[in-house]
């Protein structure tokens, strides 16, 4: 028979109820916030993961999962591989599912893939999970793109191949150094330039061995942070070489900036200042050549500008003599021929005769057509008639005399003295003809 419990022991009982109560309650909301907080975690971090069970089928993914597979959350749940990727990515999926499941451990795998957004390479570290039973209860996994990673690592291979091509073939001597001034590395260009061998320029100390200051100079200026330039006659020490160098050295500096190598690039330019110094000889002979030759043409131009004044002048001259010729001939022409031929045209009787007459004339005007017209003569406006008779009253002959000479009327010649006035501007003028004539011949 169980025994009445009292009240009291009633209501401690009831107390402990609320308390466990109380207690599994907390309990249940401290497990719902830890759930939360691990999926708030998941969901956010930006590595793929996911938790499949023991037939492969999703039960869990995270956002960043889902956006890999473009897929939704919700919507993968209960699906397997074969469902969401192409038969090729699923079934290295379950191949590695199946390893896992095998080797009951932690199994990591590097893959490459083709997905919606392109080829990507992964990391996954795949692990099992296990019930009370030590079976596997579930396959876990954790993706790491690495696809940046591994494209840097094959340009960087490709770079350090192009650099190593370059270094080994390169036709120009190269050199790196450490931050010591010690020669770590150098090409057969180089060993073959200095006389002497890689092996022995490997490990030497350019600051400390070198015999020319300005190669050390460099190398102290390379070391602290600056490109540094060297040119001059070089003598290997590690070699029996003895050449013309140009040389450039840039400092190689870490990420922090510090200076922890640099290169250098060397060229025998031994042939070339050879001919840059016969150029240089050659290019002072020329000047001096073309100095002694413009100081000739100089003279020959100063000579010629001489003779031009000196031709100039002549012509002038020839120019001047020739006009007052043709001017000369033109007047005795015209006041000593063309009188005579109107002379003796009015005393031909005959036509053939006049023909005569008319060709000399026309063979006058022919000949003295080219003849310059610039010299103004007082009588050239007049007929020849009239050039003959001012002749005559030049000379003192009068109206009647003129007028017997000539076979001709006194009106007639009384005539031609007017008009000769009129010609030489002397109408209504008080001025002697015989005069004007004299003073204007």
């Amino acid at each position: 028979m169980i025994a009445k419990l009292s009240y009291r022991e009633l209501e401690k009982r009831a107390q402990t109820l609320e308390k466990e109560l109380a207690r599994h309650n907390t309990r249940n909301a401290l497990v719902k916030l830890s759930s939360q907080y691990l999926e708030a975690i998941l969901n956010n971090t930006n590595i793929p993961i996911y938790l499949k069970d023991a037939e492969f089928k999703y039960i869990f993914i995270n956002r960043q999962m889902a956006s890999l597979a473009h897929i939704c959350c919700n919507q993968v749940l209960g699906m397997d591989d074969f469902a969401i990727f192409t038969e090729e990515v699923a079934q290295l999926f379950r191949s590695q599912d199946e390893e896992v499941i095998k080797r009951r451990t932690l199994v990591e795998f590097e893959e490459t893939i083709r997905l919606h957004d392109g080829v990507k390479t992964f990391i996954t570290a795949k692990f099992p999970l296990f019930d009370d039973e030590g079976k596997v209860s579930a396959v876990g996994g954790v993706c790491t793109d690495i696809t940046a990673r591994i494209k840097t690592e094959a340009e960087l291979r490709e770079a350090e191949e192009k650099y190593r091509s370059i270094f080994e073939h390169s036709p120009l001597g190269i050199l790196h150094i450490d931050k010591e001034g010690i020669i770590t590395a150098s090409n057969e260009k180089l060993a073959k330039i200095l006389g002497s061998s890689v092996e022995k320029l490997v490990g030497f100390d350019l600051l400390h061995s070198a015999k020319d200051e300005e190669v050390r100079t460099a190398t102290i200026s390379v070391l602290s942070g600056k490109k540094a330039r060297y040119e001059g006659n070089y003598q290997s020490v590690t070699g029996d070489g003895e050449v013309y160098l140009s040389g450039l050295f840039a400092p190689i500096s870490a990420g922090d900036g510090s200076i922890v190598a640099a290169i250098g690039i060397i060229e025998d330019i031994t042939k070339r200042k050879a001919t840059e110094e016969a150029l240089q000889r050659a290019h002072k002979d020329l000047e001096q050549r073309v100095a002694d030759r413009t100081a000739q043409l100089d003279r020959k131009r100063e000579r010629l500008m001489e003779t031009n004044i000196a031709l100039k002048i002549l012509l002038g001259k020839r120019e001047e003599d020739k006009k007052e010729l043709e001017e000369e001939v033109m007047f005795n022409i015209e006041k000593f021929i063309y009188p005579y031929l109107g002379k003796l045209r009015g005393r031909c009787n005959e036509n053939c005769q006049k023909d005569f007459v008319k060709i000399i004339q026309s063979n006058l005007d022919e000949i003295t057509s080219s003849f310059a017209r610039t010299h103004k003569n007082h009588l050239s406006n007049l007929t020849p008639a009239q050039l003959q008779i001012a002749n005559l009253i030049k000379h003192g002959q009068t109206t009647k005399e003129i007028a017997s000479l000539l076979n001709l009327s006194p009106s007639t010649i009384a005539s031609h003295r007017q008009e000769i006035r009129k010609k030489l501007d002397l109408t209504n003028k008080k001025i002697n003809l015989q005069t004007a004539l004299t003073n204007n011949s």
